[in-house]
């Protein structure tokens, strides 16, 4: 993919994916599944693991890639299905373990799916709620993993203001999920939101 490609060039992407263009389709992989592998990775500790998790969910993203055509946030996308998917594979590990230990476990680790994909949506609606260019420094820096200097050399800014960016746009997504429910701050879930908050 052309580095020079500007911050809505995904949505080509997403629209030649619908017609089944397999190219865009691995642009796409391999534009999101460093940043994925790494989440997954900090929960499940596993490599083999992580890559299949990860094979389920780019499976699932190629099935639905008529319903995603013109998705306006196709990273958070990609990280709620995977963060449901891992979450999924942890509570199947601990019911396959010996009862006792699992029931230790659980009360350690609770999991409630529902109340995640509600703080998701508040996520991706405080993402909604920030400039576009705002949103691009994120996109870039936080759902991609560049560094400051990749993404002001994409922009076109100062690798300062990708910082100063980047420090209001945390603060902005860290004030708007506050302020709606469900505001959780159980380990898991920050663990994996690692990378917005």
């Amino acid at each position: 993919m052309n580095n020079g490609e500007d911050f809505h060039g995904e949505k080509g992407l997403l629209s030649r994916m619908s017609s089944n263009d397999q190219s865009a389709f691995r642009a796409l992989y391999e534009k999101y599944h460093h940043a994925l592998y790494r989440r997954v990775f900090q929960l499940v500790r596993s490599s083999a693991e992580s890559e299949d998790i990860l094979q389920e969910v780019f499976i699932t993203f190629w099935e639905k890639r008529r319903e995603l055509c013109g998705h306006p946030a196709v990273g958070g996308w990609l990280f709620t299905v995977t963060f449901n998917r891992t979450v999924n594979h942890l509570k199947k590990k601990l019911r396959e373990k010996h009862r006792e230990q699992a029931a230790v476990e659980i009360a350690e680790t609770p999991v409630n799916l529902a109340e995640t994909e509600a703080q998701w949506k508040v996520l991706e609606e405080a993402i909604g709620q920030l400039s576009p260019q705002k949103r691009k420094v994120f996109q870039l820096c936080k759902l991609e993993g560049k560094t400051y200097e990749e993404a002001s050399q994409l922009m076109g800014i100062s690798r300062y203001t990708v910082k100063e960016y980047l420090g209001e746009v945390m603060r902005a997504i860290r004030d708007y999920v506050r302020q709606h429910p469900p505001y959780d701050t159980s380990f898991m879930l920050l663990l994996f939101l690692e990378i917005f908050l």
